[in-house]
């Protein structure tokens, strides 16, 4: 079945809230210089992860279970649908 307007709405409200906080994620992919050799790249890593596990713990909070194959997808599309505007986030910052 996919995720529910409810959740889809939480999940776009997560993407806008880490794409408000981009500058964040670069100071944080800066303090791993010189481990790290592209600073936007991993900023745009570290807040997709932020993503997935901020809605993944919501999901099983509010589900009491874990999120199935088709809901595991259907996040991950969500989530690279809007990869690029996280990214111009990050590059603008």
């Amino acid at each position: 079945m996919g995720l529910n307007k409810q959740l889809r709405d939480v999940l776009e409200q997560l993407i806008d809230d880490t794409i408000t906080q981009s500058a964040d994620f670069v100071n944080i992919a800066r303090s791993f210089r010189p481990l790290v050799s592209n600073d936007a790249d991993f900023a745009l890593g570290i807040a997709v992860g932020e993503i997935i596990g901020g809605f993944y713990n919501y999901f099983t909070v509010m589900n009491r279970r874990a999120m199935n194959q088709e809901e595991l997808l259907e996040m991950y599309y969500i989530i690279r649908g809007r990869a690029e505007e996280m990214k111009r986030a990050i590059l603008g910052t």
